[in-house]
C-alpha cells in the first residue's frame, strides 16, 4: 500500500497542493501550464487539455499508464465496478467584456463594478456570461438573458460544477442556489459558491465530490421556497447532516436581500443563527398537512415508477420509494432475469440502480444485461460498446462475488445513494449475505430491518432475493410462507413476488389437453399499499432474455 503523496514523490514529479489535489504538468502530454490534477485522497486524476489529451481515471490506472504494478491507497477498498466516467467538453466560447446594457442590468440588481470584475462576468448579446472555473481552467459558461429571466442555458456538453469554487479558501463552504446569490453574498462579505443547474439537479455532486470532501462545515443558503427547502433536505442526505447547517435570509434569496437594501449585519446575523439538521423522530400531525392534502387531491401520487409489465402495474401500481420488495422462486425460475429486466427498464426511465449480484461476476451480469437491452443474443462489437456507454451513470455494480457482510453492503449502498442519487438497490441473494451465525434468524431479521431503514432514509426502493425452502419436487409452486429463513423476511416486506416456471412435463401434459400454459407466472403474494394480490402470466423470449405479458391468470 502507498499514499498518493508518496507515489508522486517517488516518481519525482514537481507538484503543488491545492484544495486536496496535487496540481502539476501532465505526464502524458506536452503540458507546460500545470493543467493536470490528481486527488491526494483517492488518486483520481484528470488532464484538462481535453482537446489534445484529456486523460483521466483512477489511481490504479494512473500507475499502469506510468508502467508500474498498481498499489492500493492506505485504507482504501474498491467497491464499485463502474464504466468510464462521463466525458465533458471545454467551452469554445470566450468571455467577452459586458456591454453597457448588461452592466446596467447587473447594477440594477445591486452589483458593483468591483463585484462584476471579481467574478469575471461577460456578455453575449443580451445574455450575461457567468464563467465556471476549476483550477483556473474555464470549464463551463452559463448564460442568462437580461430581458427574459426564464431564458438561460449552459455550454453544450460542458461539465456542471460549482460556480466560484476557485475563490474559496476556507474550511467552511457556503452553497447557494444561483450565481447572482453568490455575487450578492460576496458584497455582504461572504464567499460562496452556487449550484449550476437549479435546486433539484444534483449532477454536479458527483463531479465535485472530492472538492466537497475537503470542507468540515457546509452552510446551505437556498431560496426560501418549496423547491429550495426540498433541495436542501436532499442535499443534506448526500453531504452529511453532521457538517451541514441551514441559513434562512429575510427575503427569498441573497440577491433579493441586496436589491431591497438589507443591511450587512442582518445577513451576518442570519448566518450566525444557522440551524443544524439534528435528526428527530418526533413529529406532530400538522407537519404533514401539505403532503396529506396532496394525497387527496392527487390519489395517483401513491403510485410508483411503473414496472415493465401492464398486469403487474395494475396490481402493485409501480415501484414506490421507501419500500422493500422480496423476490423468491425455485432455482432457474427466472428471478435474476426478471430483476435484470426491471433494472434496464428503470434505466430507460432515467432511474439509477445499484445491484449486489453476489452470485454472478460483474462481467457475466453485464453480458446478460447487454443481451436484454439490445434484444439481440449476438450483438456486434460496436453495439456492445454503445450499450455499455449507455449503462454508465445508470447502473452500478457491487464488484464482488464473495459473501458480503451486512454492514459492508449497506456502506456501499449508502455511498451510491448519497453520491450518485441511486434509487433502486438489489441484493441477489440473501444466501450470499454473511452472518456470524450465532443466531441466524435474528441476524436475518436485523438485516431486513436495516434494509427497510435504508429505504426510508434515502427515499429509495430495495429489492431482496430470498430463495425458497426445499420442496418435494422442483415444479411445486412456492408461496409466501415457503421463503427460506425467518418469517420476518416476508412479514417486514411491503411486497412479496414469487416467480414460478412450470416444468416441461407439465407444459406438455397441458398442451395435450388443449390448455394454454405460460412460460412463467409472477405471483404477487403481498401488496401492503393496496392489498391486491394475483398472478401475471408471462412469455419468455430465449433470444432476447426478456419476459413479456401473456394474459391474466
Amino acid at each position: 500500500m502507498i499514499s498518493v503523496r508518496e507515489y508522486l514523490n517517488r516518481k519525482r514529479f514537481q507538484w503543488r497542493e491545492q484544495r486536496g489535489q496535487a496540481v502539476m504538468n501532465c505526464p502524458f502530454c506536452q503540458d507546460k501550464e500545470q493543467k493536470f490534477a490528481i486527488g491526494l485522497n483517492n488518486g483520481a486524476f484528470n488532464c484538462y487539455h481535453l482537446n489534445t489529451c484529456g486523460v483521466k481515471g483512477s489511481f490504479v490506472e494512473f500507475q499502469k499508464l506510468l508502467g508500474d504494478e498498481p498499489e492500493t491507497i492506505y485504507g482504501q477498498k474498491q467497491a464499485f465496478y463502474r464504466q468510464t466516467k462521463k466525458q465533458y467538453k471545454l467551452p469554445t466560447a470566450k468571455i467577452t467584456a459586458p456591454s453597457n446594457p448588461v452592466i446596467s442590468y447587473l447594477k440594477s440588481r445591486g452589483f458593483t463594478a468591483d463585484t462584476i470584475k471579481h467574478f469575471g462576468i461577460g456578455a453575449s448579446g443580451t445574455a450575461v456570461m457567468l464563467p465556471y472555473y476549476r483550477n483556473n481552467v474555464l470549464v463551463n459558461i452559463k448564460y442568462r438573458d437580461i430581458n427574459d429571466k426564464k431564458k438561460m442555458w449552459t455550454e453544450k456538453e460542458a461539465e456542471p460544477i460549482l460556480f466560484n469554487r476557485d475563490n474559496i479558501y476556507d474550511e467552511t463552504l457556503v452553497i447557494c442556489e444561483g450565481e447572482y446569490d453568490a455575487m450578492a453574498l460576496f458584497q455582504y462579505g461572504i464567499d460562496a459558491v452556487s449550484v449550476p443547474m437549479g435546486a433539484k439537479n444534483f449532477e454536479w455532486v458527483d463531479n465535485e465530490w472530492d472538492y466537497l470532501e475537503e470542507f468540515k462545515a457546509i452552510y446551505l443558503c437556498f431560496d426560501n421556497d418549496r423547491a429550495g427547502i426540498e433541495a436542501v433536505r436532499d442535499l443534506v442526505q448526500k453531504l452529511g447532516s453532521w457538517r451541514c447547517k441551514g441559513v434562512v435570509l429575510p427575503f427569498k434569496d441573497a440577491n433579493e436581500c441586496l436589491i431591497k437594501g438589507v443591511a450587512k449585519d442582518t445577513v451576518k446575523a442570519a448566518f450566525d443563527r444557522a440551524f443544524e439538521f439534528t435528526p428527530t423522530m418526533l413529529a406532530s400531525p400538522s407537519q404533514f398537512t401539505e403532503e396529506i392534502k396532496e394525497s387527496f387531491v392527487n390519489p395517483d401520487a401513491a403510485n410508483g415508477t411503473p414496472t415493465p409489465w401492464v398486469r403487474l402495474n395494475e396490481i402493485l401500481k409501480g415501484w414506490r420509494n421507501e419500500e422493500l420488495t422480496v423476490w423468491s422462486g425455485r432455482n432457474s425460475a427466472g428471478k435474476s432475469t426478471i430483476l435484470n429486466q426491471v433494472i434496464i427498464d428503470l434505466a430507460q426511465k432515467n432511474t439509477k440502480s445499484c445491484i449486489a449480484s453476489l452470485e454472478m461476476p460483474a462481467k457475466r451480469y453485464l453480458r446478460w444485461a447487454v443481451i436484454q437491452y439490445l434484444e439481440n443474443y449476438h450483438p456486434a462489437p460496436i453495439a456492445i460498446e454503445g450499450a455499455l456507454r449507455w449503462f454508465d451513470d445508470k447502473i452500478y455494480l457491487v464488484n464482488t462475488v464473495e459473501e458480503a457482510e451486512p454492514k459492508e453492503l449497506l456502506e456501499v449502498f449508502e455511498y451510491a445513494a448519497r453520491r450518485y442519487d441511486v434509487k433502486h438497490f438489489i441484493v441477489d441473494s440473501l444466501m450470499r449475505v454473511k452472518f456470524p451465525n450465532r443466531d441466524e434468524l435474528n441476524e436475518q431479521k436485523s438485516f431486513v430491518n436495516s434494509l427497510l431503514s435504508f429505504a426510508k432514509k434515502f427515499n429509495c426502493h430495495v429489492h431482496l432475493v430470498a430463495h425458497p425452502r426445499k420442496a418435494l419436487k422442483d415444479g411445486e409452486r412456492p408461496g409466501k410462507v415457503d421463503v427460506k429463513g425467518t418469517d420476518d423476511i416476508t412479514n417486514l416486506a411491503h411486497n412479496v413476488l414469487i416467480v414460478w416456471r412450470p416444468e416441461e412435463e407439465d407444459k406438455d401434459n397441458a398442451k395435450k389437453k388443449g390448455k394454454d400454459v405460460p412460460d412463467a407466472v409472477l405471483f404477487v403474494k403481498k401488496n401492503r399499499e393496496f392489498g391486491v394480490e394475483g398472478g401475471i402470466r408471462m412469455k419468455f423470449n430465449p433470444v432476447t432474455k426478456r419476459f413479456a405479458d401473456y394474459s391474466e391468470v
